[in-house]
């Protein structure tokens, strides 16, 4: 993030963030996680990450499978 023009650092530290979708977004969101076994959080991170947000890549894995 830029603040003027300072680089501004961030702790990496998950945060929660709440944010309402259309019934229809998160249904389709839902699904695709069943298909694919991936959380919502994973592709809600790649969707981000792919819109250009910086998301570290060791942020986007699923949490609960060992590594």
């Amino acid at each position: 993030m830029k603040a003027g023009n300072r680089l501004i650092t961030v702790p990496e530290q998950d945060r929660t963030l709440q944010v309402q979708v259309p019934a229809s977004t998160k249904l389709a969101i839902h699904i695709r996680s069943a298909e694919t076994g991936d959380p919502m959080r994973v592709l809600v991170l790649r969707a981000l990450a792919a819109y250009g947000f910086p998301v570290p890549k060791e942020a986007i894995t699923d949490r609960r499978k060992p590594q």
